[in-house]
């Protein structure tokens, strides 16, 4: 939370910074404008008192989106942030409709204005001050995804191009040219409305739970399909809340994994998501069990003859594995594969274990197993069922009616292995 707490106060600082400079510049211009009398500096300084509105309430909503979650507001305050950038982008609309109506008057009248020079130069300095100021909140804006603050950098840029065109106004009314302090006014209007249409669709879209661009959803997949610890996941959705996102999802794990681990698991991919998607406020993880169409099963055999081969009571010492492909309770598949590591003086079962993870299989029917060997197949998920089966076909019935043990423990301790071996 504290960290949220530092992106919403980083936006307010810039909002407190660019008010400030936005009131000196419409001071400045509605002044030297009224003393030189250019219409078109007095218009440009309302339309700069139109800008400080808009920093006030983009201020305001960052401001109370930093009030912590409560009772009435369990998700936070976030929202106030969007509803602000929605009342920012109406602000726009309506100068846009001030500017319009204004520049259409002008089209038609020239009017007479005193000490041309002085107004030039205060039209430029606005446009040099907005060119810095746009820079500096599109950047912070971007970095805390805070779109009310995205908006004031949009009409802050357009500022620029406002100053440059009062800048020529200012010329051509000197000049005593006609129709272009209108047309140029005409022109400022529409890309006000343009700003004002595109920003009110998205503040909308937000405080509607619109979900967030393809590229933040694609990350969280793709985080989520690289968890090994999972068999899949669905349902997911992500909602935007101010300069945040919020989502949910299902995942699926494999029946027999502990309800304590199954939370561990989603614990850590919650903190995996929001450590590499910094947007994201929360991700609740909803944990299903995972019943699979296929299954591939391992038996360890001492020949090679298929189904009709001989199981064994070693585990690590098994000179061969069997390996079955069921889908839907049904034999698809199966081949032989010898155990590399049947002869390996020490720790055979562990080097065996590996073995069949590399196999990618999902259970493994044996008679016995010892401790290091269990615990190995299980932390990668491998179900290890206990069977008293004498071929690997009749392993392989008793699984399908249901007839098998899942351990839970191995059946040798790792004492007892020791001793064995001495």
């Amino acid at each position: 939370m504290t960290e949220k707490l530092h992106i919403l106060r980083k936006g307010e600082e810039i909002l407190k910074i660019s008010t400030l400079i936005t009131l000196i510049l419409a001071v400045l211009k509605g002044t030297v404008g009224y003393f030189s009398g250019s219409v078109a500096l007095i218009t440009d300084a309302l339309h700069s008192g139109a800008d400080l509105t808009t920093r006030f309430v983009s201020w305001f909503g960052l401001k109370i989106a930093q009030r912590k979650p409560d009772e009435k507001f369990p998700y936070g305050y976030y929202k106030a942030e969007s509803l602000a950038a929605l009342l920012m982008s109406t602000v726009i609309l309506y100068a846009g409709y001030g500017t319009l109506m204004e520049s259409v008057t002008r089209l038609f009248t020239v009017s007479e204005m005193e000490s041309p020079i002085l107004a030039l130069i205060v039209s430029l300095i606005s446009a040099f001050t907005a060119y810095l100021l746009a820079s500096r909140m599109e950047k912070v804006g971007k970095e805390i995804h805070s779109q009310s603050l995205m908006v004031s950098a949009e009409e802050t840029r357009l500022d620029i191009y406002a100053s440059l065109l009062v800048f020529a106004a200012i010329l051509s009314t000197y000049f005593k040219i006609p129709y272009f302090e209108g047309s140029v006014g005409i022109f400022l209007s529409i890309l006000i409305f343009k700003i004002g249409i595109e920003n009110g669709k998205i503040s909308l879209y937000n405080l509607m739970d619109v979900s967030p661009a393809k590229n933040v959803e694609n990350k969280v997949k793709k985080i989520l399909s690289s968890c090994n610890e999972i068999e899949g996941f669905e349902g997911l959705k992500l909602r935007q809340a101010g300069p945040f996102i919020f989502g949910e999802v299902k995942i699926k794990v494999k029946k027999f994994i502990p309800v304590s681990r199954s939370h561990e698991i989603a614990e850590k991919i919650e903190k995996r998501v929001k450590n590499e998607v910094e947007q994201i406020e929360s991700l609740s993880i909803h944990v299903e069990p995972y019943t699979p169409k296929m299954l591939k099963i391992a038996v360890p055999a001492m020949e090679d003859k298929g189904l009709n081969s001989r199981t064994i009571e070693h585990f690590g010492r098994a000179k061969f594995f069997v390996f079955i492909t069921l889908e839907d309770g049904k034999i698809e598949s199966f081949y032989v594969k010898s155990n590399p590591f049947q002869k390996k003086k020490n720790r055979a079962g562990l080097m065996t274990a590996h073995e069949i993870v590399k196999e990618k299989t999902d259970v493994l029917l044996t008679r016995h197993i010892g401790e290091i060997s269990f615990h190995t197949l299980r932390d990668h998920l491998i179900e290890v069922h206990l069977t008293k089966a004498k071929t690997v076909k009749e392993a392989l019935q008793e699984f399908i009616e249901g007839k098998t043990e899942r351990l839970e423990k191995p059946t040798r301790e790792l004492g007892t292995e020791l001793i064995r071996k001495n």
